[in-house]
């Protein structure tokens, strides 16, 4: 039996190590030219996202050497100052928002840039966790709340996806299901080239986690309906107890 396992994982990681490998062949972010139309909002939602698809991916037993692999390419330099040619999206996105003169000098840029906060320690420090694997859902929650902050994102859905996504090792599967197939519109539409586009599909697809437009909004009543339940319990019993404390039977 342990024979099987360790073939099984040997064979997982040597093929996310093979992905890795071909991450120089077809980035979003190769050139200047790239980062330079891609503009300040699309650096720092493609930065989000990016992050909280690494740390879903590295919950999962097939998809964490891939993950931690990633996060080893991504903080080998020790920061992200430096330009380096055959840096993954995430670190070229980083460099990009920390040295963005002549990458995005538009004016709405400018002012977007102005409250983008890079916390490189707490950066470096985050990958290094996912590099080892020892994120604790804790740790999870609040880097991903001060990033939200930190790249002043405005995307109502990014945000609930973090609010999900922060806890993904307590989430149902249709709760997991939401956020990935909201991460996953995401590469579609703003981020096809990205090299964590095939691999969060690929990781989605083979956990059951990416779901049509329908079956999403099915998803959502279930889930509000439940919370409204949780609410409506949660606050009965609130006022039963307030009016037992003021003498009500």
């Amino acid at each position: 039996m342990n024979d099987i396992v360790e073939q099984y994982s040997e064979e997982s990681v040597k093929k996310g190590l093979e992905f890795i490998q071909t991450l120089g062949e077809a980035r979003m972010f190769k050139t200047k030219h790239q980062l330079a139309g891609a503009g300040a909002r699309s650096l720092t939602d493609h930065l989000f996202v990016g992050l909280m698809s690494l740390y879903a991916m590295s919950n999962d037993y097939k998809y964490a050497p891939v993950a931690k692999q990633y996060a080893r390419r991504t903080g080998m330099y020790g920061g992200f100052g430096r330009p380096s040619p055959s840096g993954t999206d995430v670190y070229q996105t980083l460099h990009a928002l920390l040295k963005p003169k002549g990458l995005v000098d538009s004016e709405a840029d400018k002012l977007l840039l102005a409250k983008v906060k890079i916390n490189q320690p707490k950066m470096r420090q985050f990958l290094k966790m996912l590099e080892t694997g020892k994120v604790n859902p804790g740790q999870a929650r609040s880097f991903f709340y001060k990033l939200e902050k930190n790249l002043a994102i405005q995307d109502p859905k990014l945000k609930a996806a973090r609010r999900l996504v922060g806890d993904w090792n307590n989430l149902s599967t249709m709760q997991q299901q939401l956020a990935a197939t909201q991460l996953n519109k995401h590469y579609r539409i703003n981020a096809r080239r990205s090299d964590l586009t095939p691999l969060f599909k690929n990781y989605s697809e083979e956990n059951n986690l990416q779901v049509g437009a329908q079956e999403k909004k099915s998803i959502g009543k279930r889930i509000a309906r439940g919370a409204a339940a949780f609410a409506a319990g949660y606050t009965a019993g609130k006022l039963t107890g307030m009016d037992q404390k003021r003498g009500f039977k």
